[in-house]
């Protein structure tokens, strides 16, 4: 990729979800779901930048969602934060989704760590009316909003509102995106009551990726609009 021409930055939490999203004029970043290695990784980006998309899994949290369903949000909450997606490229994702895929516009609440609960998932969709969560698209449409660029995120869903995650969910990562096999066996070794529940939170999870795949094809009209050079 050339140096002058303005890429499309790629915000995921996981490797396999910027695997999918990576190619030419994609530019990806992915975190561990630490959003303080989030921030650093972004402050580190140079020019040129078109525009920032999140993209990867999120907990569902109304309960119209299942695993695999795609939410593309209208815009991202966190605390008392509020920041909007870029209307145009909106509308171009959910033109090119059409009835192929099946998307859900609404907002997505950002969150410094997993949810596990449902009891708190089926709280926080009552207290904001954000229909999905994740733990970067807040940081980075911040990151988009500070360097004037256009912002979306397009989220599959892994876990329902329904869903109760393990606790092992929440410290399974690498900051480079990497699942940590052996804290996970680890994890279950002491509490083996955990592995229902994981073998349940791993179906979710491949629905949810391969709904991204599908989603990859999405990025195209992003393209057509010209990314905006800061």
């Amino acid at each position: 990729m050339t140096t002058d021409i303005p890429a499309l930055l790629v915000v995921t939490g996981l490797q396999r979800e910027a695997a999918i999203a990576a190619g030419t004029g994609v530019a990806t970043i992915c975190s561990g779901g630490r959003h303080d290695v989030l921030a650093q990784r972004l402050a580190a980006q140079r020019p040129p930048l078109g525009g920032v998309l999140s993209f990867g899994i999120a907990g569902g949290l109304s309960p119209d969602l299942k695993s695999g369903d795609v939410v593309v949000a209208s815009h991202i909450l966190h605390g008392d934060e509020r920041y909007q997606a870029d209307q145009r490229w909106h509308d171009a994702i959910l033109r090119a989704a059409g009835h192929q895929i099946r998307v859900k516009p609404g907002g997505i609440s950002g969150s410094a760590e997993v949810m596990t609960r449902a009891a708190d998932k089926s709280t926080l969709h009552a207290q904001t009316g954000a229909i999905a969560i994740d733990m970067e698209s807040h940081i980075a449409a911040a990151f988009a909003a500070r360097h004037r660029l256009p912002f979306a995120a397009i989220r599959a869903i892994g876990d329902s509102s329904s869903r109760n995650l393990p606790e092992i969910a929440t410290d399974a990562l690498r900051d480079d995106g990497s699942v940590d096999i052996v804290k996970v066996l680890r994890g279950l070794a002491g509490n083996p009551s955990q592995m229902p529940a994981l073998v349940a939170a791993g179906i979710d999870s491949e629905r949810a990726f391969a709904s991204l795949r599908r989603c990859r094809s999405l990025l195209g009209p992003l393209f057509g609009l010209g990314l905006a050079h800061i």
